[in-house]
């Protein structure tokens, strides 16, 4: 390996160039889809607006559907940098940490959150939350509701705060938002079904 360095340059370079096209495209995506719903944006419109090649794109994705899916995958590899697990001792802070995120991209979350089904996004955000809650939880000795509906409830209940807080006019804070998250949906699902997994247990 400390011979042959040259093949993995490439890969990274080639890594980074696809991750600054997956940006542009995004944001270029969130600034149309607020000027007309998204069944009316072509793959043309897209490209023409993101400075990105109409060939490139094809390159990486089948569609605009294949483009958000990967932008969801994105999201949550940021969040996770973001974020240690959504409890612990100071489980608010991590919401709020959630919603500042939320504050400083509300185009991408709201393009993220469409409920058009065709696109396949909800079913995707609600797969890959589910898998990581319950990486840091296990279920309780004396759960009363099954972890998979659990962990269901808890990402489906956090995405309805996500868009309940886009619609507002004057939305609270991204602190207080912590605390309803903590409130209204962390801490029922520790009393009903989940706990935090403990390292013997992984």
């Amino acid at each position: 390996m400390v011979h042959s360095p040259s093949p993995p340059v490439p890969h990274r370079s080639s890594d980074l160039r696809a991750q600054r096209t997956r940006r542009r495209l995004t944001q270029a995506l969130v600034e149309l889809t607020a000027e007309r719903s998204m069944d009316a944006v072509t793959v043309r419109d897209l490209t023409v607006r993101a400075g990105v090649g109409y060939a490139t794109f094809f390159r990486h994705y089948v569609s605009i559907a294949d483009l958000l899916k990967a932008t969801v995958d994105d999201l949550y590899a940021e969040l996770v940098i973001l974020l240690p697990p959504l409890t612990g001792t100071h489980p608010e802070e991590a919401g709020a940490i959630v919603f500042r995120h939320v504050q400083e991209h509300p185009g991408l979350y709201r393009l993220l959150l469409n409920p058009d089904r065709t696109l396949g996004l909800t079913d995707r955000i609600m797969e890959i939350g589910m898998q990581g809650l319950l990486t840091v939880y296990e279920p309780r000795p004396d759960a009363r509701v099954p972890p998979d509906l659990a962990a269901y409830q808890f990402v489906r209940s956090f995405l309805s705060l996500i868009e309940w807080w886009l619609d507002q006019e004057t939305p609270p804070s991204p602190e207080r938002m912590g605390q309803i998250y903590e409130d209204l949906v962390l801490r029922p699902t520790e009393l009903v079904a989940l706990q935090f997994r403990s390292p013997s247990s992984e």
